[in-house]
């Protein structure tokens, strides 16, 4: 039987022991979109036809969307301000995202299989964020006084 102690040491992921490895994930996490936010910002016509060519209505005004969402939720997640909402708002972003641009189901051979694998990359993102959204951002954050659910 397991006391009351060692039960309250194996359910706090916040604490200073994982401090650094919080970190670590949440700007992993975060460069994936700051990156893909910036080559979007700074691609910005080139952006406009590939989302146009998804059948994307009003593409400037998703690309606008896409870039503010990825840019502004990356730098919360980095910091660790806002971290839960962010994250699930970087997760639903990526659900929707890889339905629109990755619809592996409608591929055969080799695309179907680069078009899932890249679906399945974004599932392991998704992961990491309802993780983070549930735990918290830790305490090298900003938002460290964010409570552990």
């Amino acid at each position: 039987m397991r006391s009351a102690a060692s039960e309250s040491r194996s359910q706090a992921p916040a604490s200073s022991a994982y401090a650094p490895a919080f970190l670590v994930a949440r700007l992993c996490l975060a460069t994936v979109f700051f990156y893909s936010g910036a080559t979007k910002l700074i691609q910005w016509r080139a952006t406009i036809t590939e989302f146009e060519s998804l059948g994307l209505p009003l593409p400037t005004v998703a690309v606008a969307a896409t870039v503010a969402v990825q840019l502004l939720g990356a730098l919360a997640v980095a910091l660790g301000w806002r971290v839960r909402l962010a994250a699930l708002a970087l997760a639903a972003f990526t659900v929707v995202a890889t339905l629109i641009g990755h619809p592996f189901w409608s591929f055969e051979g080799p695309e179907f299989q680069r078009q899932f694998t890249t679906a399945l990359e974004h599932l392991a993102i998704v992961g990491g964020f309802l993780l983070l959204a549930a735990v918290g951002p830790g305490r090298l954050s900003v938002g460290h006084e964010e409570k552990i659910a």
